[in-house]
């Protein structure tokens, strides 16, 4: 992996400030077939900031199972001050490829001010709906329920605790009761042996789970807090990574 990130930066000039794995290998129930999807931030020289010019700010490379996206560096920044939740989601992934240690706790400490719950409850809330549509059928994708079993305790984590739910899904399983545990961690073993094309029965047990938990976060979601972002200490850091580069 650090060979690949070395060839982004010397083929684009630009310097990888972050690099993590984000999707279904950093949530903890990945398929042997699972793409490898990684996500990074990075800064250009100096002059490439003193324009005024629009200029993109978006890497995109797709290369077998290696799916990588990289976002500069205010862009990202920009997303985090709205609380966007992958923004967020990938400062805390267990799977980290490059970072200092410093950088990466300033920025997840810039992560923590700006996450809103409410926001962040309603983009689990779109998502979990969309995946509990495809869970209709007598038998399903476990790719598909897991994504809406992860976005569903996501939500929930944010009801119960009011704060950022982990990125590793087995953390969220304190949320569950010891039953419908038991029959989760079944259906991760399944998934982790077989690839995402795979269908297995519908397991009433957990779908119901899911619908519940879905229509709780969505009765509640609006009583949740905004987030409270720094745009001074953003700024700050935004400049000194830009200058120190």
């Amino acid at each position: 992996m650090k060979t690949r990130l070395k060839h982004i930066e010397e083929k684009r000039n630009v310097k990888i400030n972050y690099a993590c794995e984000s999707g279904s290998r950093a949530w903890g129930f990945a398929s042997p077939d699972s793409d490898y999807d990684v996500r990074f931030l990075y800064t250009h020289p100096l002059e490439w900031y003193l324009t005024v010019s629009e200029k993109r700010d978006t890497i995109d490379i797709m290369d077998g199972d290696f799916d990588a996206v990289g976002w500069e560096l205010r862009k990202s920044l920009r997303l985090l001050k709205k609380s966007n939740v992958p923004a967020l989601e990938h400062l805390f992934s267990p799977i980290v490829y490059q970072g200092e240690d410093g950088l990466i706790s300033e920025l997840q400490a810039i992560a923590k001010d700006c996450f809103s719950p409410v926001a962040s409850m309603y983009h689990y809330l779109s998502m979990s709906k969309k995946y509990e549509e495809k869970l209709a059928g007598s038998t399903i994708k476990l790719k598909s329920l897991f994504y809406a079993l992860r976005t569903s305790l996501a939500g929930k984590w944010i009801l119960e605790h009011k704060s950022m739910p982990p990125v590793v899904f087995d953390k969220m399983l304190s949320l569950v009761s010891p039953d419908i545990k038991v029959e989760i961690k079944n259906l991760m073993d399944i998934k982790s042996e077989n690839e995402e094309s795979y269908l297995h029965l519908r397991n009433e047990k957990v779908i119901r789970f899911v619908s519940e938990t879905i229509a709780t976060n969505d009765k509640y979601a609006k009583s949740l807090p905004s987030g409270k972002p720094n745009p001074e200490r953003i700024d700050a850091f935004l400049f000194k990574s830009i200058t120190e580069n």
